[in-house]
């Protein structure tokens, strides 16, 4: 790079930084490494930030309130913060990612509507729900609406720390209680401020509701017809997960008693035969037709001399 150039992005991200730390803008960087920081008697550690080719330092007790087991996930991701600490000496800022969140997430109020799609930041998942922040407000988004593709562990679909695509599907923004009239006694000016405390907002969300449901292409497939699938899952007590092609609709269905547990893996193609279509349940019924295997059958018949 032009050392010209290099200099005046430098200055540039000098005045950013500055800015920030006194009128307190959001900006955003990546963290491209987890170092400890000590702080008095304090010692902890801090994601490395790096904005524009200046390095800052995002302590763990200011990245989220949500309690994180540890901050591996996190390198490579990008972070808003506020910067709350100038080191000219060591060319260095401190960064608060919570007040940054504050920030987003009293502009997300103010403009925020159903039907809207929003980047949504994963800051902790379990095996039904992921739990987001998004645009600084947080909620959880159970595993029916990550995709129409049935999912048993979302665990081993999505992480902390990557950041997926949501849309809103409810707002019910925060708001303080309308003004009672003044009264004329303290005691009831004194109830009046108690009940008009503002009331935390709500919101949910849907990754799904970003995709086409396959179920609106249900008429291109008939009863009593057998179709490929792919098997996605396989579980020795729900049975099969397959999904038909080519459309993707997801059915369920028992592991045929004569088959091959040990062919039958995750990626295979098999044919389905539809017994039953219930559109309205969101339901396909039906069993796998496993033609490899009776050919297997017939060959063995053939070796052993019984083939009729």
């Amino acid at each position: 790079m032009n050392e010209n150039l290099y200099e005046i992005e430098r200055a540039a991200a000098w005045a950013d930084i500055k800015d920030s730390h006194r009128t307190q803008s959001v900006l955003i960087a990546q963290a491209i490494g987890i170092e400890p920081m000590q702080s008095g008697q304090i010692r902890e550690d801090c994601l490395k930030l790096n904005y524009n080719g200046i390095y800052g330092y995002l302590p763990i007790t200011f990245i989220d309130n949500y309690e994180f087991k540890g901050l591996q996930n996190f390198i490579g991701k990008k972070f808003e913060f506020v910067v709350s600490y100038v080191d000219l000496e060591n060319q260095t800022f401190a960064a608060n990612r919570i007040k940054a969140l504050e920030i987003l997430a009293k502009r997300f109020w103010n403009k925020a509507k159903v039907g809207e799609v929003y980047p949504a930041f994963v800051r902790g998942v379990d095996r039904f729900n992921a739990y987001l922040l998004v645009n600084g407000v947080s909620t959880k988004m159970n595993r029916k609406e990550f995709s129409y593709t049935f999912h048993d562990d979302l665990r081993e679909e999505i992480f902390i720390g990557e950041t997926i695509n949501v849309k809103l599907l409810e707002v019910v923004k925060p708001h303080a209680l309308e003004e009672q009239q003044l009264k004329e006694e303290s005691s009831e000016e004194e109830e009046v401020a108690e009940d008009n405390k503002p009331v935390e907002g709500y919101i949910s969300v849907s990754s799904r509701a970003l995709e086409t449901d396959p179920m609106v292409y249900i008429n291109e497939y008939k009863e009593k017809s057998t179709y490929l699938g792919r098997i996605t899952k396989i579980h020795i007590d729900h049975g099969l997960f397959i999904e038909l092609e080519p459309r993707g609709i997801q059915v369920r269905t028992g592991i045929p008693p004569s088959s091959d547990l040990n062919r039958l893996k995750v990626g295979e193609m098999v044919n389905f035969k539809i017994q039953e279509i219930r559109p309205q349940e969101r339901r396909v019924i039906g069993i796998v037709i496993d033609p490899r295997h009776n050919s297997r059958k017939q060959d063995k018949q053939r070796s052993s001399g019984y083939v009729r």
